[in-house]
């Protein structure tokens, strides 16, 4: 349930970066849970995941994707070689707007797309969370789409991916040995 839960912790200044009105602005923290048709549910939605697993200034589904297989499901994703060119990614002056349009340019990049493949489309769920972890609907005026899927299983916004992982059968075993060690 700590992947699908809608409860939380917020504190004034937390809930002034989730953008959340708070009924007690004197301070300390108090119980909270964000409205059935919020996107933010459980652990892999929390402001300090979703912050942690970004580039600086701007959200990264490829970074995202590879924490939760790598962290919470522990399977081992490679390192990019060396060599890879981020220039079209990273061009301001692209065609592609949104995330996922730019990064179907490392789907099909023979040297990219294995893992590419892996990560993107459980990243992809999260877009709607900026490299802050603050709410978003559109990218560059685009509306973002959040649907994706891990190991087959496909979902439509981070609490779908959220109860994929909750159900998945290698996170227990995961969190329990990363746990010990």
């Amino acid at each position: 349930d700590l992947f699908t839960t809608r409860k939380t912790f917020l504190s004034p200044a937390l809930a002034t970066v989730q953008r959340v009105p708070m009924d007690k602005p004197e301070g300390g923290w108090v119980r909270f849970e964000f409205p059935a048709d919020d996107p933010r549910v459980g652990l892999i939605s929390q402001l300090s995941f979703v912050a942690m697993h970004s580039h600086p200034g701007k959200s990264s589904p490829t970074l995202r994707g590879r924490a939760i297989r790598e962290l919470l499901l522990c399977q081992k994703i490679p390192d990019p070689p060396g060599d890879v060119n981020f220039a079209n990614f990273n061009d301001p002056n692209s065609p592609s707007k949104t995330a996922r349009e730019r990064l179907t340019m490392h789907s099909t990049e023979a040297s990219c797309s294995g893992c590419h493949k892996l990560m993107d489309p459980i990243g992809l769920t999260l877009e709607r969370f900026d490299g802050a972890g603050q709410l978003r609907d559109e990218e560059n005026g685009v509306s973002i789409d959040v649907s994706g899927d891990l190991n087959g299983a496909a979902f439509t916004d981070s609490p779908g991916l959220a109860k994929t992982i909750r159900n998945d059968p290698a996170l227990s075993a995961c969190l329990v040995n990363k746990t010990f060690s």
